[in-house]
């Protein structure tokens, strides 16, 4: 057996050893769509595209192709330190089913629909979304909603019919508490709403809201059993002035980061929509942790400003513990992470680099630390890269 024989070797034991914990800690449901494609957005200011990426056994990705979304991104960010264009998560989403990919396209004010065929995508429909600097889509059922994050933030809905095409539904349109101008073709992303995204059983829309000049917060939007959201929602304001990404666990807890104080909190949703604090401020002692993944027990932050992601532990309780001194792994020197995304296997960590261009792949080991198994050109570095899904 040669050199490279005993590397592939060794790496395979320690996945199926890690594939053998990680199962343990999946819901059900995330046990059904894993997919062997990794989607990575463009953002690109002459015209939006996706990539589509094929993941082999041992996480390596391959870019297979590259389709247009018939829209327009906003290229490199202007606004806030880093090259944060988007100051968004979940900018490109796949559907409940597998079936269907939604990307916002937020120079043109516009969503596309992609049908996913195999290795390829084929685009349906694209659509204006009613308001202004689209960044953030959130799906369930039959509904998308879009949340458009400048000058007078709000949130949109579609109906998606069965061939994937988008139906506007205006008086479904919900009002943000932001009003944050373009500044040239950019809003400050300090001061937008940052993320939409359903709560697991479905019954909240949860949106976070970023306020540099004083404290972010949160709003949840009850969903009722037609899909259609309260018109009003219930606010919780947030210890730290940017609330960015979140995601949930598998028992429904919020866990968000924290740009401002590079940090992550994580909270139990009250039936009547607040959240109630339940680990409040953990700070990584990094810089900008922006974006946020849960992978089963763990949650990891994208810190931007320091180059590397962190990890978490997360209790039974939702209760937050940082790992390893704040650095679980890091990325090569000069790097910006600008998303990140955990693959439903548990196995593998993808982290988008906007100023390289690339998407580093990492393995994640039984403690929460993380082994760089590769990294992949998708687009031209430093043209406004974000936008990751799988």
């Amino acid at each position: 057996m040669n050199t490279t024989q005993k590397l592939a070797a060794a790496l395979a034991g320690v996945l199926a050893a890690a594939s053998a914990v990680h199962a343990q800690d999946r819901p059900l449901d995330q046990r059904r769509f894993d997919s062997p494609y990794v989607y990575v957005m463009s953002n690109d200011i002459q015209g939006n595209s996706v990539a589509v990426l094929r993941r082999n056994f041992f996480g390596g990705l391959e870019k297979v192709s590259v389709t247009s979304t018939g829209g327009k991104g906003v290229g490199v960010g202007t606004t806030a330190p880093p090259p944060d264009p988007l100051g968004s998560q979940n900018a490109l989403i796949r559907s409940e089913d597998g079936r269907l990919l939604f990307a916002t396209n937020a120079g043109s004010n516009q969503v596309s629909v992609f049908a996913i065929e195999g290795s390829r995508l084929r685009l349906i429909d694209v659509q204006p979304t009613g308001g202004t600097y689209p960044v953030s889509v959130a799906q369930r059922g039959s509904r998308l909603y879009v949340l458009n994050s400048a000058n007078t933030s709000t949130i949109t809905a579609f109906q998606i019919t069965a061939g994937g095409q988008l139906v506007a539904l205006p008086a479904e349109t919900r009002l943000l508490g932001t009003d944050a101008p373009l500044v040239g073709n950019q809003p400050n992303v300090g001061m937008t709403p940052a993320q939409l995204q359903f709560s697991p059983d479905g019954d909240w829309l949860a949106v976070s809201v970023k306020d540099a000049s004083a404290k972010g917060w949160f709003e949840l939007f009850a969903v009722d059993r037609n899909g259609s959201l309260a018109k009003d929602p219930d606010i919780t304001p947030s210890n730290d002035p940017q609330p960015f990404g979140f995601d949930f666990d598998a028992h429904g807890h919020l866990v968000t980061s924290q740009a401002a104080g590079s940090a992550a909190s994580s909270y139990a949703i009250s039936h009547d929509g607040s959240l109630k604090s339940i680990s409040s401020d953990i700070a990584n002692g990094q810089a900008a942790a922006c974006w946020l993944t849960v992978s089963g027990r763990f949650a990891f932050t994208a810190n931007a400003g320091k180059g590397n992601i962190s990890a978490y532990r997360i209790g039974g309780d939702g209760s937050l513990t940082v790992l390893h001194g704040g650095v679980a792994g890091s990325l090569e020197a000069g790097a910006a992470p600008t998303d990140l995304k955990a693959s439903a296997d548990g196995l593998f960590l993808y982290v988008g680099n906007s100023l390289g261009g690339d998407i580093d792949t990492f393995l994640i080991l039984a403690d929460g630390r993380l082994l760089q198994v590769g990294q992949t050109p998708v687009f031209s570095g430093a043209s406004g890269m974000q936008g990751i899904a799988l």
